[in-house]
């Protein structure tokens, strides 16, 4: 689950942020059919034939392939169609008998790497089909894109009439962009759409009931199938959830809080207890006033540095600061980076202010090339540098439009810039990480098509088991307890002393034992279930820039946060469909 500028925030009280006032246009931005039922497959789709091909290294087992579904499930015969990217990996040896999909979250983050990656987690090697998909919009799919829709280069926490005024002009355009590059697919990249798609590709396998892990924005396209197909609902693990239960507003509504706390509480305790090698504070509050006297400083005079002989160039300003900081929230993995980095930039600065631009470069060109890979490495992956920086444009695009189009075209959301930036300007003195960002937000002045969807409620259902961090940054911990509270059948496992966003498959032993008792045997505990966590570690890595370091004992295809890890897998079996 993202937060970049897409909505965040929790006030002072949960009741006076949620409420969501008469909201919203529905007004459709072509003339789309409203999807709120399951349509029955046309016979065109039932009998495709995917052509499975080997993607990734041979030692990952997995196969791709691509199938054809309709643009509209509702007008299944208008003639446009788009193409989903699958892959699987069956057992080493005999015959699956169950199937496992699962999803990353986001929502519009590439899948493909699931397969592998469910099919490396040891109790599901036997007797289970792994199943991964890039949703529509995204990765292998059929894309859409929003490239060239103005970004929100400005400070969030600039509260002057002209700034607002540009966040809502940056807010109105994005959808104009989006939807006149992406040739009619915007309106159709929802969760109504999507949780059909994946019925058909369950039709194509041939199994009448899925097991499902969805993380994330993967716990909302899992609710929303068990809502949809509950007659085809096997085993499903929500890990790391959003409130499915309620408008996506509310997910989001909680996101500044969660990030704050996770920041104070956990970072900032952390980066002081051993301060004598971080060197960011004795205490969390002197942390905390690193981080602002350095966010300060880089709005005063921003960092414009070359790396790799010159061959990339990074600009280091206030939202590149608080983009670095939030997203090494989202696992305890980063946080020593993130110290180092902090240290780094702090410096960084206090030489330009004493020496001017060529003092900041020679601290860069002093930093060994190990050093420099790893600082673009990471620039790279938030977004914040200047190009070149290695990313691909359409695919990242494609993850953050798809993003954009499902959380705005699901659930209707308050019209128009008062709202938002009264909630920003009531949010950002008390979660100051990301709160000011909550206008910042293409939602507000979003045309959506013509959708409604049956809200989630968890009646009739097997049971369905929840898993949740209890510090998790990006998916509130209290709103999932909320979605938990009103899922009929649910049981939640908690995990305390943790916040990773993600948990199952490497971060808690405990969680990890029940959730895979729950999809090898379909055993649920008979109540709630708290894991004892295992805490931030001691800063022992080595040193970014260290020559020695050989990333020794972090796995193949990423590092053990799960997502990161999925990330990678995705990476490694992406691109063979072309």
């Amino acid at each position: 689950m993202k937060y970049l500028a897409l909505a965040i925030g929790l006030g002072i009280s949960a009741a006076a942020v949620l409420i969501v006032p008469g909201s919203g246009a529905t007004a459709s931005t072509e003339a789309t059919t409203a999807v709120d039922r399951p349509h029955p497959v046309a016979g065109k789709y039932l009998k495709q034939r995917p052509a499975w091909k080997q993607c990734g290294e041979p030692s990952l087992r997995t196969y791709c392939a691509k199938i054809t579904a309709p643009r509209d499930w509702a007008n299944q015969y208008s003639g446009t169609d788009i193409q989903l990217a699958v892959s699987k990996v069956a057992p080493a040896k005999g015959k699956p008998s169950r199937v496992v999909f699962g999803n990353p979250g986001g929502p519009g983050g590439a899948g493909l790497g699931m397969a592998p990656y469910l099919a490396d987690q040891a109790p599901l090697q036997e007797d289970f089909l792994a199943v991964g998909f890039d949703p529509r919009g995204t990765g292998d799919s059929t894309n859409v894109t929003c490239e060239g829709a103005p970004g929100y280069t400005m400070d969030a926490r600039d509260r002057d009439p002209s700034n607002l005024a540009l966040v809502a002009s940056a807010s109105q355009l994005s959808q104009p962009y989006c939807d006149r590059q992406s040739r009619g697919l915007l309106p159709y990249v929802n969760t109504a759409q999507t949780v059909q798609d994946l019925d058909l590709i369950r039709q194509l396998l041939g199994f009448d009931k899925i097991d499902f892990v969805g993380y994330s924005g993967g716990t909302w396209m899992g609710a929303y199938y068990q809502t949809y197909f509950p007659e085809h609902v096997g085993r499903f693990v929500l890990d790391s959830n959003t409130d499915f239960t309620r408008p996506w507003l509310d997910t989001f509504a909680a996101q500044p809080q969660a990030f704050e706390r996770r920041f104070r509480e956990d970072f900032a305790t952390w980066a002081a207890k051993y301060d004598s090698k971080l060197h960011l504070g004795t205490s969390a509050g002197a942390v905390l006033r690193t981080y602002e006297h350095l966010r300060r400083d880089l709005k005063k005079q921003p960092a414009v540095e070359e790396f790799l002989d010159g061959s990339v160039k990074i600009s280091y300003d206030q939202n590149t600061l608080d983009q670095i900081v939030s997203g090494d929230m989202y696992t305890k993995i980063d946080f020593y980076s993130l110290a180092i980095d902090l240290a780094f930039l702090r410096d960084l600065s206090v030489a330009q202010s004493k020496g001017g631009p060529r003092a900041a470069q020679n601290q860069v060109d002093a930093l060994s090339l190990t050093r420099q890979h790893e600082l673009v490495r990471r620039a790279a992956r938030g977004g914040v540098g200047l190009p070149p920086m290695g990313r691909v444009v359409g695919e990242d695009d494609a993850e953050d439009a798809t993003f954009t189009a499902v959380t705005c075209n699901d659930t209707a959301w308050p019209q128009g810039r008062e709202y938002g930036d009264q909630l920003a300007a009531r949010l950002g003195p008390h979660y100051p990480l990301v709160g000011w960002t909550m206008n910042q937000n293409p939602c507000f002045f979003w045309n959506r098509p013509n959708l409604t969807m049956p809200q989630p409620t968890g009646k009739g259902l097997p049971t369905t088991l929840m898993v949740q961090s209890i510090h998790d940054p990006a998916t509130s911990y209290e709103l999932a307890v909320s979605a938990h509270q009103r899922y009929a059948g649910s049981r939640l496992v908690t995990v305390t002393h943790e916040g990773d966003h993600g948990v199952y498959g490497g971060v808690n032993a405990c969680a990890d034992k029940i959730v895979n008792t729950f999809l090898t045997t379909g055993k649920a505990p008979a109540k709630d279930v708290t894991c004892a966590g295992h805490g931030i570690p001691a800063p022992s890595m080595p040193t970014p820039g260290d020559e020695t370091a050989t990333g020794a004992g972090q796995p193949e295809y990423g590092d053990n946060a799960p997502l990161r890890r999925i990330a990678g897998f995705t990476k490694a079996v992406s691109g063979y469909l072309h």
